[in-house]
């Protein structure tokens, strides 16, 4: 896994849940030989810029919105079992040069699209990342238990008037904490081995 350049494009908003997803999808890919993870691992690295675009291999950096949105025409191509879209069209449409999609893998393509399809939304904030990542704060440190139940709270206050509802939350927002810790450990633990078989 290559994270030299641990940045993404200016476009992304959620630039943490981004390298989280990364390490997290290679660590899956390393550890099962998913296609899926690893169209997503490679999706982040290119988006990170640190690798070639996964389903078409252009090598334009950095990654713009357009860019990505070609690259996500390009997996659905991949993945369609009826009508290809026009991705030539698409690319003019998006100002962007055509390129043919080489990785044909559907599994590939798929993890390459659900990353894509996440980060390109209109509010990302609402879609979860495809997979699991942990929960943080602006600063990058996790949120605590605390933090996730004031969130909730404030959000929807009316919908934890009861005292029920509230024990509720706590109770979940304890569990995301933990899930978020466990997450967390398991990128750094990855991001160690990987520096250390290098």
């Amino acid at each position: 896994m290559d994270t030299r350049r641990p940045a993404a494009p200016d476009w992304v908003r959620k630039p943490a849940a981004l390298a989280d997803l990364h390490v997290l999808a290679y660590r899956r890919h390393a550890d099962v030989g998913s296609p899926r993870h690893d169209g997503m691992a490679c999706t982040a690295a290119w988006l990170r810029g640190v690798h070639i675009a996964p389903v078409t291999f252009r090598e334009e950096q950095p990654v713009t919105h357009a860019l990505a949105k070609a690259e996500k025409w390009a997996s659905m191509w991949v993945t369609s079992d009826s009508a290809k879209p026009p991705l030539e069209s698409y690319c003019t449409k998006l100002g962007v040069p055509y390129r043919e999609p080489v990785a044909v893998n559907r599994h590939y393509a798929l993890g390459a699209w659900e990353v894509l399809h996440w980060l390109i939304a209109d509010t990302p904030e609402h879609r979860p990342p495809p997979l699991d990542v942990p929960e943080r704060n602006p600063d990058g440190s996790i949120s605590t238990a605390e933090e996730l139940y004031a969130a909730a709270v404030a959000a929807e206050p009316w919908r934890y008037s009861l005292p029920e509802r509230r024990i509720q939350l706590r109770d979940r927002s304890e569990q995301r904490e933990r899930r978020s810790r466990h997450l967390a450990n398991l990128i750094a633990e990855t991001v160690s081995r990987d520096h250390a078989s290098a």
